[in-house]
């Protein structure tokens, strides 16, 4: 007998409420919660494929312990956990706790609860955030740093349905979720319908840029000067609010003169959008009266996205683009706890501290924990601080890494590798143990980390509505599976190793902007806590109980609570700043480059750039039948030009070639893509030493990237993942 359940999708952090149809204890079908206040029934294919990825026949049930000769053999969790815990125990006792490396990843969204507790770990070890490495680091971790350089405005951003504009950089929410998740195409033809005039900016007319009145497609890596010429116009101009950033910000003469240079026909040759469109972008935006001008993943994957960041902050600013006294806080608390919205900033500060140089490349400390990018160097690099563990928490670097030769060298060096996953990933196939995780409909749900993402950059997630919802789980784990989460696994061989766990919940800000500090929840170390109970840590001190939440089964708009921002406090004497001595060096660098480097030349003429897909994320999805199954590669899109310039069909496979590597592609044709540029989707392909078909497995874009000195920001290690130059050719 069929059973319906009320559920939220966790595949990605838009946390969609479906309904989940189960029949014998198998989830049969989801579709979108169609009595939902907010999302109405949406609902990705994402979502929609929940059952065939918990039916699916490959799914990891049961721990695996890699054997000599390569293979894996089935262990008892609870063994595995016995064995890690001596194996990490006797690294530690040698090496000391330094040697020890966490990487959680996207996979760890399944449960919010897994990521504090990865950091309490690496806390109960003594090496917190500096052996913390994430897809933060490596993403976009220009947003966080950039917003402690400028400032943040406590009441935050204008919400996107209630402007009048919007400029979307190198942002695609109809695919992404970013921002809006909440059935992000009909949000935006809603908001264009009701007069928004929204600008998207993009290599590519992406999903997002149907619907806008002005399309400018840069060539990749251009962003930060396509944006300081922004600048140059709306300060040369006069088009900015006066009285807002006199009362508010500082700098604004050292960034007028720092953008002097950046004239519009500078920036059209640089950056290859006409004049006419540079000058028509800003008339829109500034005559406007309420919307922001927001980055996306895809530049940030250049050298400069902090600048970049930084920049589209100062245009914010000197245009007085944020919530205002009397008005409704535009991303408002419900589950996150209650603090007072106002029309002020916090002050800039320095995020990183240069008196603590890591090991590589002189990198200092930042609140970004450890630079992902320059992970396989930290274990291949001898001397004290070598990492010889690493446990990848729902993650797969071994397809996300830049370099992917190297890292497969680095992770086989290694004295323990641990996977906690759902299925045999490139990473899975080169761990020591294979750890099985839960799957999203076996888990509690509650928003609380969809709204607590709003303090990882401006419009990363968050929700402009006063919502908030809880979930049950759906099903029990598979009979005879013998899972655990990966927070329980933490737990456990923290217990193991005699170490107290002391979790940190509901975090309302990150580095030294904070509404409301974390409180400290010390953890029963004799019992394992529910999940439930950890969930209650999570919520802890939220502005509604998650046990009032818990009484609406399909979540709930709380319009009755007031959002109302006051004035700046008269005593308050913190300013933005528009003119960061670091980011203005920066900016003139770009400015004696002529743009971001490399650029393209005559052997390397085309720039590989990223792009997402609707029904794969990452690497999650890819084997899943009804997503990844539907085409199992990632096409090197082409515009048709390119094509014919280099004798290419559609559907060819051909040789793509970077100064660092090669790989073989699929050629497809996409008229909707700038000329000169090669587009593709990371995290598809095989392991460098396993058997490679680019037409069933794809090709891994990590093989054409490098992380060595000179390619990474030489200050928070991010590597260079896009605006590659790479070559093509025809594959014999």
């Amino acid at each position: 007998m069929a059973e319906t359940h009320i559920s939220m999708c966790k595949v990605c952090p838009a946390y969609c409420p479906i309904e989940v149809t189960v029949e014998n204890g198998r989830a049969v079908k989801v579709m979108g919660d169609r009595q939902s206040p907010l999302y109405k029934g949406y609902t990705c294919p994402k979502g929609r494929a929940l059952p065939e990825a918990h039916n699916h026949p490959d799914r990891l049930l049961h721990s695996r312990k890699r054997q000599p000769d390569g293979s894996y053999a089935t262990i008892a969790t609870a063994s595995a956990i016995d064995e890690i815990s001596a194996k990490l125990k006797a690294i530690i006792a040698e090496y000391g706790p330094e040697a020890v490396a966490v990487y959680p990843g996207n996979g760890t969204v399944n449960n919010p609860v897994n990521i504090s507790i990865a950091v309490s770990f690496l806390n109960a070890l003594g090496t917190g955030l500096e052996r913390f490495f994430s897809v933060q680091t490596i993403d976009q971790p220009g947003k966080v740093i950039a917003q402690a350089l400028h400032g943040k405005w406590i009441a935050g951003p204008h919400p996107f349905h209630l402007s009048d504009t919007w400029v979307l950089v190198g942002a695609n929410p109809v695919i992404s979720k970013m921002g809006l998740g909440q059935n992000p195409a009909q949000i935006i033809k809603e908001a264009v319908a009701n007069g928004m005039k929204l600008i998207v900016i993009d290599p590519r007319e992406t999903e997002s840029a149907k619907k806008a009145c002005l399309h400018l497609q840069p060539q990749p890596g251009q962003d930060p000067t396509l944006l300081a010429g922004f600048l140059h116009i709306i300060l040369n101009e006069e088009l900015y609010n006066k009285a807002f950033v006199a009362e508010h910000a500082r700098g604004i003469e050292q960034l007028k003169a720092a953008v002097q240079p950046f004239t519009p026909e500078y920036v059209s040759a640089v950056a290859g959008v006409p004049v006419d469109q540079i000058h028509e972008a800003v008339s829109i935006f500034t005559s406007a009266k309420r919307g922001s001008l927001v980055t996306g993943t895809g530049p940030h994957f250049a050298l400069h996205g902090t600048l970049l960041e930084y920049l589209a902050l100062c245009i914010n600013t000197v245009c007085g683009r944020w919530v205002r006294e009397g008005e409704r806080n535009g991303h408002p608390h419900v589950m996150l706890p209650d603090y007072q919205p106002k029309a002020q900033p916090m002050a800039p500060y320095k995020p990183w501290d240069e008196t603590k140089p890591g090991r590589l490349y002189g990198l200092p400390k930042t609140i970004m924990g450890a630079a992902t990018g320059t992970l396989a160097d930290e274990i291949l690099t001898p001397g004290k601080g070598q990492i010889r563990a690493l446990i990848c928490a729902g993650s797969n670097p071994m397809v996300s890494l830049p370099d992917q030769k190297r890292t497969l060298k680095a992770f086989k060096s290694l004295d323990l590798l641990v996977s906690l996953d759902v299925e045999m990933s490139n990473t899975a196939r080169v761990a020591h143990y294979v750890i099985p995780d839960y799957l999203g409909l076996e888990t509690p749900a509650v928003s609380q980390f969809l709204e607590a993402s709003k303090y990882y950059g401006l419009w990363t997630q968050g929700l402009e509505w006063p919502y908030a919802m809880y979930a049950p789980p759906v099903l029990s784990p598979p009979e005879g599976s013998d899972l655990i989460e990966i927070w329980q696994f933490f737990y456990e061989v923290c217990k193991k190793l005699d170490m107290p766990l002391t979790m940190y919940g509901n975090a309302a800000g990150a580095g030294e902007h904070w509404d409301k500090y974390p409180q400290q929840v010390p953890l029963d170390m004799s019992e394992r806590p529910s999940t439930e109970t950890m969930y209650e840590h999570m919520c802890i001190g939220s502005r509604v109980p998650l046990a009032e939440v818990k009484q609406h089964i399909h979540g709930k708009i709380y319009d009755e609570l007031d959002h109302q921002v006051l004035p700046r406090d008269a005593e308050c004497t913190d300013y933005f700043e528009l003119a960061d001595t670091h980011m203005m060096a920066e900016l003139q660098l770009i400015y004696a480059n002529r743009g971001d480097l490399p650029q393209p030349d005559a052997d390397y003429p085309l720039l590989l750039t990223p792009r997402r897909t609707n029904e794969v994320l990452n690497s999650i999805g890819r084997t899943n039948p009804k997503l990844g199954g539907k085409q199992p590669f990632n096409p090197a899109f082409l515009n048709p030009q390119d094509l014919e310039k280099y004798g290419i069909n559609s559907g060819d496979l051909i040789r793509i070639r970077s100064a660092y590597g090669e790989i073989t592609g699929v050629a497809a044709a996409e008229d909707r893509l700038r000329p000169g540029t090669l587009s593709m989707s990371h995290c598809f392909g095989a392991n460098p030493d396993e058997q490679t078909d680019p037409e069933t497995q794809g090709a891994c874009t990590a093989r054409l990237l490098t992380a060595d000195e000179g390619h990474i920001d030489p200050l928070f290690g991010q590597p260079r993942m896009g605006a590659i130059p790479v070559a093509i050719s025809s594959m014999p």
